[in-house]
């Protein structure tokens, strides 16, 4: 199907930028030179954005509507900026280690993008396996809310730095945010997989 190449294409920057946030979280050496190297992921990834959208408003003949296909790459570009502005945080915040909920949201991040890409691949044949990825995804997002709740719930308790919850806050939030823009790219590739039924 012409154009579904972009949209792998795309997850595999948010993959590969998903394994580098993992990375960083879990082995926090060298911080500054991995959130670089996401960075460049979503640069990567912004080009691939810019090149549906062009070919968007050319010639592109697909069986797909043009407004699902805007959408799609909408949401996956979100995705890579919220993993970008993740990292970018832990970095300028001057964060000394990532907390063990730090991790345990990098850990639902990486099985949530898995998901997302086994959900971009059913696009290519209209796989009804769809659904079972699609779960997975709601799921993993669930699991996302309920760590962000619990560690903030943590933190007003058991810290007494304000300024550390309020960097704490603002990095749980975007990972969180990570998971939410996951489980809207798995709401739109199950509308295109509806129509297309």
């Amino acid at each position: 199907m012409p154009g579904i190449q972009y949209f792998e294409q795309q997850s595999q920057h948010i993959v590969q930028a998903g394994a580098l946030l993992h990375d960083l979280v879990h082995n926090f050496s060298d911080a500054r030179a991995k959130a670089s190297a996401i960075k460049e992921l979503e640069h990567a990834g912004d080009q691939v954005t810019h090149e549906i959208m062009r070919r968007l408003n050319t010639t592109f003949i697909t069986p797909l509507d043009r407004e699902d296909i805007h959408e799609l790459a909408t949401r996956l570009d979100d995705v890579l900026d919220y993993i970008e502005a993740a990292s970018e945080r832990l970095v300028v915040y001057h964060i000394k280690e990532p907390t063990s909920a730090c991790r345990a949201m990098a850990d639902v991040i990486v099985a949530q993008i898995e998901a997302v890409d086994r959900c971009i691949r059913c696009l290519r044949t209209m796989d009804p396996g769809f659904h079972e990825q699609a779960v997975e995804v709601n799921r993993l997002e669930n699991r996302a809310d309920t760590l962000l709740r619990d560690s903030l719930a943590a933190m007003f308790e058991e810290s007494n730095d304000p300024i550390e919850v309020i960097k704490w806050k603002e990095i749980y939030e975007t990972m969180e945010n990570v998971t939410d823009r996951c489980e809207d790219v798995a709401n739109v590739i199950e509308g295109i997989i509806l129509k297309m039924a």
